[in-house]
């Protein structure tokens, strides 16, 4: 059988480097004389190398793919900022989403500490003010849970990710406000209020949000009404709820100097008195939700030697659950404890 009988017989669904080897001679001089006598690979050899060849780009893509897995501290400052500020999103012909968070100039320091948080993720901030992490699967299965037809959604499913103080930290931080206000009347009195802007959401996304809130931190946002977005905003104004909102968010707020105005009420009040002197701080003082006194710190110390739970030193403070928590891990840091 001479060589241009072997090509008619085997060309079509033989490699070109079997066949090389076959007939002596190179592949460039098997591709030759195919295309001098019009000899063509078969469909369903060509097929099967297409498929040869996705399946080599795709084990390629997956051996490139960073090992990377969030901790739920992570993963609470990511959803947390999803429900805010950030974006997940997909790049033309990317195979899994990314993040990314648009900023100004004045909120760089609280966009480069929750940068620090997630570096080893791949988190970044780039010359445009943008945060964003790498292209990864661990944004494409977020992205399945946040993103209805491309609209971000809060479920019943997906609400339940945001389940440690940090992630509702990250919320307040890039949607959230606390207002003084007084009123007029001859003795001035001022009094909190914290707001979410969840305009992005429906009213029934937002009391899937209240209801979440309520039952995983036990702080009570009322549904308000707004004339923008999508018209609803979540709102508190019982001082006692502001305080236990603000017990929550301060061990975070509070590493950023820039986030500052957003849980230091004192320092809030004290600029307001400073401009008004007919203000009445003297029931706002009274209240024993500001600072933690040293009476306050040998009794959380005692009984936490003494083996009390920590919702049992809440109640026998009347302090928020989440406010003990935190002032025990600082009292920790500080080996007090």
């Amino acid at each position: 059988m001479d060589k241009l009988e072997y090509l008619h017989i085997y060309y079509p669904n033989t490699d070109n480097k079997i066949l090389a080897e076959k007939l002596g001679i190179t592949e460039q001089s098997v591709r030759r004389l195919a295309s001098k006598y019009n000899i063509r690979k078969s469909p369903d050899y060509i097929k099967k190398q297409h498929e040869l060849l996705i399946n080599i780009r795709k084990e390629k893509y997956i051996a490139n793919i960073p090992n990377i897995h969030p901790n739920n501290y992570q993963l609470n400052i990511i959803v947390g900022s999803i429900l805010g500020d950030g974006n997940l999103s997909y790049a033309p012909r990317s195979r899994n989403a990314y993040y990314r968070e648009h900023f100004c100039q004045q909120q760089y320091e609280y966009r480069l500490w929750k940068c620090a948080q997630l570096q080893d993720l791949g988190f970044k901030i780039n010359k445009n003010n943008v945060l964003k992490s790498i292209s990864h699967p661990v944004f494409s299965d977020l992205y399945e849970k946040f993103y209805v037809n491309k609209h971000k959604t809060i479920t019943y499913n997906n609400i339940k990710l945001l389940n440690e103080p940090v992630g509702i930290a990250c919320l307040y931080m890039d949607d959230g406000s606390l207002v003084i206000s007084k009123n007029n009347k001859p003795n001035i009195t001022v009094n909190p209020i914290i707001t979410l802007y969840t305009l992005n959401f429906s009213k029934e996304e937002n009391m899937i949000m209240q209801e979440h809130i309520y039952k995983t931190f036990n702080v009570k946002f009322n549904l308000k009404k707004h004339p923008d977005g999508k018209k609803y905003i979540l709102t508190i104004g019982k001082r006692e709820e502001v305080f236990n909102f603000l017990d929550i968010v301060r061990p975070y707020a509070s590493q950023i100097a820039s986030m500052n105005y957003k849980w230091d009420i004192e320092k809030r009040i004290d600029d307001k008195y400073k401009k008004d002197k007919r203000i009445n701080t003297r029931d706002f003082y009274n209240r024993k939700f500001l600072s933690y006194t040293d009476e306050d710190i040998d009794k959380i110390i005692d009984m936490k030697q003494n083996g009390y739970k920590n919702k049992d030193i809440a109640n026998i403070l009347n302090r928020s659950y989440w406010g003990i928590v935190w002032k025990l891990r600082d009292l920790k840091s500080k080996n007090m404890i």
